[in-house]
């Protein structure tokens, strides 16, 4: 008796090369190597955790195999005899439009067909379409992959639709997307990031496989905790943890200066005037305005509210001034550099927000944070009050963003305080593979950019060109800014 195939060997590799070469001829090179385990444990019904860099390609985690289970069921006789399912439908948790609308548009060019379902898809079909979504959900004949947010998943019309029958045969994944947000969202900010695993193991048959995708989850206490919520227990699940190190990008803490009688919003022009495409993320709507307000006179044309796919395809767009929800799994691959005003509000975050630039990794780009004073004297309190004995970041058990007593998340203020080498703290952090390597600081790694800590140590530079040769010129940023100026740009909301 012949054994069933399975996708995790030999022939279910060597079939999965062959259905992406067949469909998605724009990636001439197949698969990158780290993504071809994960895609084919999916396919095996394997629970998974996932954590790897931002731009490495986790998507395809979820969609690669939507394109194989349309494949093998079209045409059977051209592979091996897999169990596949006709309209397979797989669910994907996104924590904002923004990231729903990204990841849709994308599969398009795939020929998959996606439903962000929001409040505006909602009320669009209930209003102009006279329909509700529950039932053509469930028929798995209109969409291959369907975007919900957590406060949606646990309505009742998302608990109608995980227990029809139909709707659970046709199923064959369900993802939750930035995964972190579970233990840095849930608490207090948006609770039903907490019931995600509940309802999926709950509702959804065991051979649906549950994925958790992010690339900001440390080893330890972190990781653990994220388990427990999806309800992904001892021998249960699969985890990979490859490195999130972005090997192109600058990493540059800059202390924010300030002159009388000139905005402190001055210090991003250093940036800005190399005419590349730059993010500018911010903590609270009112300092986008600031800054919105800041740039007005220096700006040729203002856009507001621009359509994400504007930031690649239009080169006058240059600048994005974005909150908290573009950092998280945002796709534009023309943005080169990505700058934080003042560091966020957990080293998570920094990471999420930087990993914004660099998609091109033939380009070096750049991951700035502008840090106020009063933050890094609040730093240099913290681990000073800590002592010798503080706690190795990449093990804590302790959530310093939970403790009360404490001010500051303490990898944060760690990382703020680091004089050596920013990429190997990061890297030890997150348990970066290999620590023997990655650990070492940036002429010892031999890495492709240096952190601006190691930079200016071994007295290394960098030329920053701009985004595309076409590009217009920012003529209007001046080398020197003149008292009490004030100026605005564009706001993107996500």
């Amino acid at each position: 008796m012949t054994a069933k195939p399975m996708w995790t060997n030999s022939i279910g590799l060597e079939t999965i090369k062959q259905v992406v070469s067949r469909h998605i001829p724009q990636w001439p090179n197949g698969l990158r190597e780290h993504q071809e385990a994960p895609i084919s444990m999916v396919l095996n019904r394997e629970h998974l955790l996932l954590f790897t860099g931002t731009g490495s390609g986790k998507s395809a985690i979820f969609y690669i195999p939507l394109i194989v289970h349309h494949e093998l069921s079209e045409h059977p006789d051209n592979y091996p005899s897999f169990p596949v399912r006709k309209n397979a439908v797989a669910i994907v948790i996104t924590p904002t439009k923004g990231l729903a609308n990204s990841i849709i548009h994308d599969i398009e060019s795939f020929g998959l067909r996606g439903l962000s379902y929001y409040r505006e898809t909602i009320s669009e079909y209930r209003i102009n379409k006279k329909l509700d979504l529950v039932q053509p959900i469930c028929e798995c004949r209109s969409w291959d992959l369907i975007c919900v947010d957590p406060e949606h998943l646990a309505t009742p019309e998302w608990r109608e639709i995980m227990q029809n029958t139909n709707f659970k045969q046709h199923l064959i994944l369900f993802c939750v997307h930035e995964a972190h947000l579970i233990r840095r969202w849930a608490p207090n900010f948006r609770p039903a990031f907490n019931d995600i695993g509940a309802l999926a193991r709950g509702y959804l048959p065991e051979t649906v496989p549950i994925i958790a995708l992010t690339a900001t989850c440390a080893p330890g206490h972190a990781t653990s905790e994220l388990c427990q919520s999806l309800g992904l227990e001892g021998k249960s699940y699969r985890l990979i943890r490859l490195s999130n190190e972005r090997e192109n990008i600058q990493i540059i803490l800059q202390t924010l200066k300030h002159t009388p009688g000139i905005s402190k919003y001055s210090q991003l022009l250093d940036y800005l005037r190399c005419g590349r495409k730059t993010v500018i993320h911010v903590q609270t709507i009112p300092i986008a305005y600031d800054i919105y307000e800041f740039l007005w006179d220096y700006t040729s044309s203002q856009r507001q509210k621009p359509a994400l796919t504007l930031v690649d395809s239009d080169p006058e767009l240059q600048i994005v001034i974005a909150t908290v929800g573009f950092s998280q799994g945002i796709n534009c691959k023309m943005i080169l550099d990505s700058i934080s005003w003042s560091f966020p509000s957990t080293l998570d975050e920094f990471v999420q927000a930087q990993g914004r630039s660099g998609r091109n990794l033939d380009v070096i780009c750049r991951g700035v944070a502008v840090i106020s004073p009063n933050t890094l004297k609040e730093a240099r309190e913290f681990v000073k009050a800590a002592g010798p004995n503080t706690i190795s970041v990449s093990r804590s058990k302790k959530s310093a963003a939970k403790n009360t007593d404490s001010p500051m998340e303490e990898c944060k203020a760690l990382f703020l305080v680091e004089s050596h080498c920013h990429v190997a703290f990061l890297n030890r952090h997150y348990g970066n593979p290999p620590l023997e390597v990655s650990t070492l600081d940036c002429k010892q790694a031999g890495r492709q950019v240096f952190c601006n800590l190691c930079a200016i140590r071994y007295h290394t530079s960098y030329s920053f060109d701009p985004s595309d040769i076409s590009s217009p010129s920012l003529y209007w940023f001046p080398l020197t800014i003149k008292r009490e100026v004030m100026a605005s740009f564009f706001d993107i909301s996500i």
